[in-house]
């Protein structure tokens, strides 16, 4: 029997969307081991670096890179705080690849496209939670 094959989900640090791993970018923490303020970050291509790292969507980069987005952009920011100019220079050396990966129309044009995407996303799961039948006492097993 063939069993569909396991592939490995990481979270986009920017918009927190999971997607497969060969996906994303991955940036990895550099410095000494117990000093997070002595380091900066590293492209990791190959994904196999050791060491604390963290994924980034090529939607999400582009979209900071450019400052098309300003919920993005805010996510940015918000996830690698002090180091935001750091890890923009890496990326802007991947810019070109980048680009060639995510079309145009992955991009939102501005931060009310992106917010109505979420918001659209969100009537589904909470439709799907009240559909399902409440139990006495709030319990799993009736």
């Amino acid at each position: 029997m063939n069993r569909p094959r396991h592939v490995p989900l990481r979270r986009c640090v920017v918009c927190r969307e999971s997607r497969p791993k060969r996906e994303l970018i991955r940036l990895v923490r550099t410095g000494a081991v117990g000093d997070v303020r002595a380091g900066g970050w590293a492209l990791d291509l190959r994904q196999r670096a050791g060491g604390r790292g963290t994924s980034i969507c090529p939607v999400c980069a582009l979209a900071a890179l450019r400052h098309d987005d300003a919920a993005r952009l805010k996510g940015f920011r918000r996830a690698f705080r002090q180091d935001v100019d750091a890890v923009a220079s890496l990326l802007r050396d991947l810019e070109a690849t980048l680009a060639a990966t995510v079309s145009h129309a992955q991009l939102p044009t501005n931060a009310v496209a992106a917010t109505a995407t979420n918001r659209a996303r969100r009537p589904a799961a909470t439709a799907a939670a009240a559909a399902e039948p409440t139990r006495p006492n709030g319990g799993m097993h009736g």
